[in-house]
C-alpha cells in the first residue's frame, strides 16, 4: 500500500482536500454501513420470529412486529425519514443519525448497556467531527484520525457482540479492511467523489451550523483568555495573565475520590452499592467551590483547550461545539434568544428558531454554565431550559456550595444523571506551581524571576501563613503576587481576605491618583478623599446590585457614578478603569465603554465597605439605629437557636427578605471592615450575631452522625472564617465560644490531623470553640500517613495535630470523644498502642467510645471514664489484660459493651487469666483456634467470664469435629452466650452437621467457610 503522503494533488484538489475527502468517506459511508449491520442484527433478535414473514422494510417492522399505529409512526419520524424507512431494508441508504434514532425508537423495550450506547454516540459524533478538520488534515492528522475511527469501529462491534451474543470477527475484518482501503487507495479519481459527499454534508442544516458557529465562538472565547485579577494589571509591568500560561491543575474531589482535570469529562459515576465505576458518564457535572477557588479559570481552561485543539483533555476532541454561558451576563430567558443576542448572533440569523434546538440535540455539544450563584432570574430559567433539551449533550455547571442542591434538584427533575464535584483550589504543590507560572508570565529576566519567586514563596511560609486556606485559592494567590511585586511591605498587614482586598484597593487607588495628578489641579490628599468617597458610592451601587441580583453595571448606575466624577472635573473613564473591567466597542456612534465587576467577591467586598461605614456612622447612639440600617438593607431573618438571642435586641420583622446564603461573603467582609476601622463593640456585636446565626443556619443538628461536608462548607470552617476576618478580635472570639452550644459532631479528616494550619483545628486553638462531640478515626498508624501528592509521589505526613487536639479536648469535659484506631485494633501482633492518646485525654476528657490496642498505661487510664458506650480493645499481654480487668471493674456499671480482642498466645495458662466482674456486657474474639487448642480456648473463655454477648473465632482452623468438641466444652462449663457464636473456619460444614451443632447451644450459631 502507498502512504497518503505519496499522493499528489489531483483535479484541482490539494493534498489536504484529498486527505479530508478520505476521512469524510470513512466517517460517513463506512460508519453508516457498520451501524446498519448492527441495526439489522437487532431487528433479527427482536420479536421477528413471532411473525409469518420477515419484514422487508423498517416500516413493516413498525406496523407488523411492533404493532404501531399510523399515528405513532408519523409522530416518531418525519416525512423524509419515513420515505427511507419504506424502502427495501437491504438497499435503503440510512445515514448514521437516522440509524441511531431508529435504534432508540424501535428498540426502546431493550435495556442498552451504557458502553453500547456510548459506542453508538461516538460513531454518530464522528460524522460531525470530520467537518471541523476541513482544510486542516495533514498526513499525520489523517493517520491519527483513522486510528481513532478504527478504534470506535472495533469498540462498537465488540459491545454489540457482548450485548447481542454474536460473533463479530468477520464483520470486524471487513470494516477495518475497508477503512485501510480508503486510507491507502491510489485511485485518484475517487477524490472528487469523496468531496462530493462533503459538499452535500456542508449543505445540510447540521453541517452549515457547525461551519458557521465554530469561528464565531472561537472569536468570543479568544476574549476570555485573560485571568488578570484586576484590570490595571495590563501595563508593561504587569502583562496579561493568560489561561494557557498560568492555569495550574486544581484539587477536585467527588467525596473521597480525586478527579484529575484532564479526566474531568471522562470520569464515570460510582455505583452506590459497590462504590465501583458504573460505566455511566453523567449528563451534568456540578462543580462547586467557594469564591476564588478557580471555577471560572477551569471553565476558561476547557474553552482554551478545545478551541486551540491542544488535545490535553482527550474527551474534548469529540465535542462539536462548546456553548459557554456566564449566568451573571444573561438577560434572556430562553436558549435561542440568548444565543441570538450574544454567543452566536451571526450564526443564528441563518437558521429558523425551531431548527436551532434540533441541531443542538443532533450534534455533540458541551454546555459550560458558569456561576449559578450569580444567576439572574432569566439565567435560572435559561438553565432549566438547557437541562430540559440537552439530549445526549453534557453540561458543566459551576456554583458556590450553597447553591449545589438547587442545581441537583433541576437535574433530577429532568431525570439527568449528575455528579457533584468539589473544587478545593490548590494543593501545596499546586500553589508552588501556580506561583512559578505567574512569575514566568510577569518577569522575562530568568535570574530576576527566580529571586522574586523564591522571595515570595518564603513570604508564604512565614507571614503568609496567616491567610491559611485562602492561599489555596487561585484568585487570592494571584492578587498576593501582584501586591507583593508592587510593595512587599503591604503584605505584612494581610491576615484575611478583607485585609487583602483592602490593600489591593489601596494599591489601585494610589496608581489611579498617580495617573490623575497630571490631569487635575487637585492636591493628592484631595484625590485620596475623592477616592474614598467614590469607593463608598461604588460600594452602595454594588450592594444594591447584589440585592437585586444584578451583575452588569447599568447605564443609570454608571451615569450616577460618572456624575460624581464630573462634578470634581475628574475623568470618569480613568476612575472606572482603575477598579472595574472595561470593554471598549468602536462603532459608527463612536467609542462606547461598558464596565462590570471582575468577580462577585469584588462586589461583596465593596458592598461590605459601604455597609461597615454606614454602621459605624450610627455609632453608639442606639441599637435602634442599627436596626434601621439593617432593615433598609433587607437582611434575612435567621431562625436558628443563635438568632433567637438576636431577636431579643433586634426587630425580627426587618430580617424577613434577605437570601441568607447570597449574603454570607458580604457579611464576612463587613465584620472584617468593622474590626479594621475599630467600630464600637456594640456594632461589632450586633453584626457578628447575624453572621454566626448564618453559619449555624447551614447546619442541621438532626444529622449529628452523618456530617461529611467538605472542609470549606463545614459550619466549623465558617466560624473560623469569622474569626479570621475579624483578625481574631477578642469580642468576636468570645462570641464564637459562647455560640458553640449547637450540637455539632466533628469528624476530623486526615488533613485536619496532619496540617497544623487547618482551619478547623485553628478554630479550636484560637477560640476554645465547644463541640458536642468529636469522632477521631485513623485507619493506619497514629504516627504517620502516606499522602499521594499531585506529582504522583507519596509523601509521609505525621499527625501533628492529634496530641494537641486531645489535650484541648481534655480541657473540654462536656465534649464527647470517640476514638477509633482501625489498624491497632485489627492488626494481630502490631505493637503500636494508643496509651499516649488515652493518657493525654484522660482523666479530664470525656471518652464515650474507643477502639484500639492498649498497653498497661492506656488500660489504667480507662478507670477514669465517666460513661462510655462501646469499648473495643485488642490486648496482647497478660499484665495489660489484668489492668483492663481492674479498670473495668471500677467503671463496669458505666459501660454499655466491651469487645475484647484477645491477642495472647495459647502458651499462657488459662488459670493465670483475670476474671471480669459482673454486670458487664462482654464479647470476645479469639484467633487461629484449631482442634489442638479447643481445651485452651474453652478454659480461657470460661476463666474470663461465664456470660458473653458474642463469641467470635476468627481465622480458625477448626474441623467440624473440633467445632463440636468446642461447643460441648462451653456447654459443659455452662458458658452463657446471649446473642451469637461465630466460627470462621477453613473447613466446610455440611448442612446436617450444622443443624446438629445448632441444637447444642441456646444462642444463634454461625459457621463461616
Amino acid at each position: 500500500m502507498m502512504s497518503p503522503a505519496s499522493l499528489n494533488p489531483h483535479q484541482g484538489y490539494s493534498a489536504q482536500d484529498i486527505n479530508f475527502g478520505r476521512l469524510f468517506k470513512a466517517a460517513t459511508q463506512t460508519s453508516k454501513r457498520l451501524l446498519k449491520e448492527v441495526f439489522v442484527i437487532m431487528m433479527n433478535r427482536s420479536h421477528v420470529s413471532a411473525t409469518d414473514k420477515y419484514p422487508i422494510t423498517v416500516a413493516d417492522y413498525c406496523f407488523n412486529v411492533l404493532l404501531w399505529s399510523n399515528a405513532k409512526y408519523r409522530e416518531n419520524f418525519n416525512a423524509e425519514e419515513r420515505l427511507l424507512m419504506e424502502q427495501d431494508l437491504s438497499s435503503a441508504d440510512f445515514d448514521v443519525s437516522l440509524l441511531t434514532k431508529m435504534i432508540h425508537k424501535l428498540f426502546s423495550f431493550m435495556t442498552f448497556p451504557e458502553p453500547f450506547s456510548s459506542a453508538i454516540r461516538d460513531l454518530k459524533h464522528i460524522r460531525n467531527r470530520v467537518c471541523h478538520k476541513y482544510s486542516l488534515v495533514d498526513n499525520t492528522q489523517l493517520r491519527a484520525n483513522f486510528d481513532d475511527l478504527k478504534i470506535i469501529f472495533v469498540r462498537l462491534l465488540n459491545e454489540a457482540a457482548d450485548f447481542l451474543s454474536i460473533e463479530i470477527r468477520d464483520l470486524r475484518n471487513i470494516f477495518l479492511h475497508e477503512a485501510d482501503e480508503i486510507l491507502y487507495s491510489t485511485v485518484m479519481t475517487e477524490a472528487s467523489n469523496y468531496l462530493e459527499n462533503l459538499e452535500q454534508f456542508r449543505g445540510d442544516l447540521v453541517g452549515r451550523f457547525i461551519i458557521k458557529s465554530r469561528p464565531e465562538v472561537m472569536e468570543q472565547y479568544s476574549k476570555l483568555k485573560s485571568l488578570n485579577p484586576f484590570t490595571w494589571l495590563s501595563d508593561e509591568q504587569f502583562p496579561d495573565l493568560l489561561v494557557d500560561k498560568i492555569f495550574t491543575p486544581l484539587q477536585i474531589n467527588e467525596q473521597s475520590r480525586i478527579i484529575e482535570v484532564d479526566s474531568l469529562l471522562a470520569t464515570k459515576l460510582l455505583s452506590l452499592e459497590t462504590q465501583e465505576t458504573s460505566g455511566i458518564l453523567p449528563s451534568v457535572l456540578v462543580l462547586s467551590g467557594i469564591a476564588g477557588c478557580g471555577k471560572t479559570s477551569l471553565c476558561r481552561y476547557l474553552l482554551h483547550n478545545w478551541s486551540a485543539r491542544l488535545g490535553v483533555i482527550t474527551a474534548l476532541r469529540a465535542i462539536d461545539l462548546i456553548i459557554h454561558i456566564e449566568l451573571r451576563n444573561v438577560t434572556c430567558n430562553t436558549l435561542v434568544s440568548h444565543l441570538r443576542r450574544s454567543l452566536l448572533n451571526k450564526t443564528c440569523k441563518s437558521f429558523e428558531e425551531k431548527d436551532i434546538i434540533e441541531i443542538l440535540q443532533e450534534i455533540n455539544v458541551l454546555f459550560i454554565i458558569d456561576g449559578m450563584d450569580e444567576a439572574t432570574t432569566d439565567g435560572r430559567q435559561l438553565v432549566n431550559e438547557v437541562l430540559s433539551v440537552i439530549g445526549n449533550s453534557r453540561v458543566i455547571i459551576t456554583t458556590r456550595p450553597e447553591f449545589t442542591l438547587s442545581v441537583v434538584q433541576v437535574a433530577e427533575r429532568y431525570h439527568l444523571s449528575h455528579m457533584e464535584l468539589y473544587v478545593h483550589g490548590f494543593s501545596e504543590q499546586g500553589m508552588t506551581k501556580f506561583t512559578s507560572n505567574v512569575f514566568i508570565s510577569l518577569e522575562a529576566n530568568e535570574k530576576k524571576r527566580r529571586q522574586q519567586e523564591c522571595g515570595f514563596l518564603k513570604m508564604l511560609q512565614t507571614s503568609g501563613k496567616n491567610l491559611g486556606d485562602h492561599l489555596k485559592l487561585p484568585l487570592t494567590l494571584a492578587m498576593l503576587i501582584c501586591l507583593w511585586r508592587d510593595d512587599e511591605a503591604r503584605l505584612s498587614h494581610v491576615t484575611s481576605a478583607t485585609r487583602l482586598y483592602y490593600e489591593i484597593f489601596r494599591m489601585c487607588t494610589s496608581k489611579m491618583i498617580s495617573r490623575l495628578q497630571a490631569r487635575t489641579s487637585l492636591h493628592p490628599m484631595e484625590l485620596e478623599a475623592f477616592a474614598e468617597e467614590w469607593l463608598m458610592k461604588l460600594g452602595k451601587e454594588a450592594f444594591e446590585m447584589l440585592d437585586n441580583r444584578e451583575f452588569l453595571i447599568s447605564h443609570d448606575r454608571r451615569r450616577v457614578l460618572a456624575s460624581f466624577c464630573s462634578e470634581r472635573h475628574i475623568d470618569s473613564i480613568q476612575v472606572f478603569s482603575a477598579f472595574l473591567v472595561c470593554e471598549v466597542n468602536n462603532s459608527m456612534k463612536g467609542t462606547q465603554y461598558h464596565f462590570s465587576f471582575i468577580h462577585k467577591s469584588q462586589m461583596e467586598y465593596l458592598a461590605a465597605f459601604y455597609l461597615a461605614r454606614e454602621l459605624k456612622l450610627k455609632g453608639e447612639s442606639a441599637v435602634q439605629r442599627i436596626i434601621s440600617v439593617l432593615e433598609n438593607l433587607k437582611l434575612h431573618k435567621l431562625s436558628m437557636q443563635v438568632n433567637r438571642m438576636l431577636a431579643q435586641t433586634l426587630n425580627s420583622s426587618m430580617l424577613s427578605s434577605m437570601k441568607a446564603h447570597s449574603w454570607s461573603n458580604t457579611l464576612m467582609f463587613t465584620i472584617g471592615h468593622l474590626c479594621r476601622i475599630k467600630a464600637s463593640d456594640l456594632v461589632i456585636y450586633e453584626v457578628t450575631k447575624i453572621v454566626l446565626g448564618l453559619c449555624s443556619h447551614s447546619y442541621s443538628p438532626t444529622s449529628l452522625c452523618q456530617i461529611s461536608l467538605e472542609p470549606q462548607c463545614h459550619p466549623l470552617s465558617s466560624f473560623w472564617q469569622v474569626a479570621v476576618e475579624s483578625n481574631c478580635h477578642p469580642l468576636v472570639c468570645k462570641m464564637i465560644y459562647h455560640v458553640s452550644n449547637t450540637k455539632i459532631m466533628w469528624r476530623p479528616s486526615a488533613e485536619a490531623l496532619y496540617d497544623p494550619a487547618h482551619s478547623l483545628f485553628q478554630l479550636l486553638h484560637h477560640t476554645n470553640f465547644r463541640l458536642h462531640g468529636v469522632l477521631i478515626r485513623i485507619i493506619t498508624s497514629i504516627f504517620s500517613i502516606n499522602v499521594l501528592e499531585e506529582n504522583g509521589l507519596v509523601d509521609m505526613k505525621s499527625y501533628e495535630n492529634l496530641v494537641p487536639l486531645l489535650s484541648y479536648l481534655a480541657s473540654q469535659p462536656s465534649t464527647k470523644v470517640a476514638l477509633r484506631l482501625d489498624q491497632q485494633y485489627y492488626s494481630w501482633g502490631d505493637p503500636e498502642t494508643a496509651d499516649d492518646l488515652l493518657t493525654t485525654l484522660l482523666p479530664k476528657g470525656n471518652l464515650t467510645a474507643v477502639m484500639c490496642h492498649l498497653g498497661a498505661l492506656g488500660a489504667a487510664a480507662l478507670a477514669c471514664v465517666r460513661k462510655i458506650g462501646k469499648i473495643c480493645i485488642r490486648v496482647s499481654d497478660l499484665s495489660t489484660l489484668i489492668v483492663v480487668r481492674n479498670s473495668l471493674s471500677t467503671i463496669r456499671r458505666n459501660v454499655d459493651h466491651v469487645t475484647l480482642r484477645l491477642d495472647i498466645p495459647p502458651t499462657v495458662l488459662p488459670s493465670s487469666l483475670p476474671t471480669f466482674k459482673q454486670p458487664l456486657v462482654l464479647s470476645i474474639i479469639l484467633r487461629e483456634v484449631d482442634d489442638s487448642h479447643v481445651d485452651w480456648a474453652s478454659e480461657a473463655i470460661t476463666r474470663l467470664s461465664t456470660s458473653y454477648k458474642d463469641i467470635d473465632l476468627v481465622a480458625s482452623r477448626l474441623t467440624p469435629s473440633g467445632g463440636e468438641a468446642f461447643l460441648k466444652a462451653l456447654r459443659n462449663k455452662q458458658v452463657n452466650i446471649l446473642d451469637q457464636l461465630t466460627i470462621r473456619s477453613t473447613h466446610r460444614l455440611e448442612e446436617s452437621h450444622y443443624q446438629e451443632m445448632s441444637q447444642m447451644i441456646q444462642c444463634h450459631f454461625s459457621w463461616w467457610y
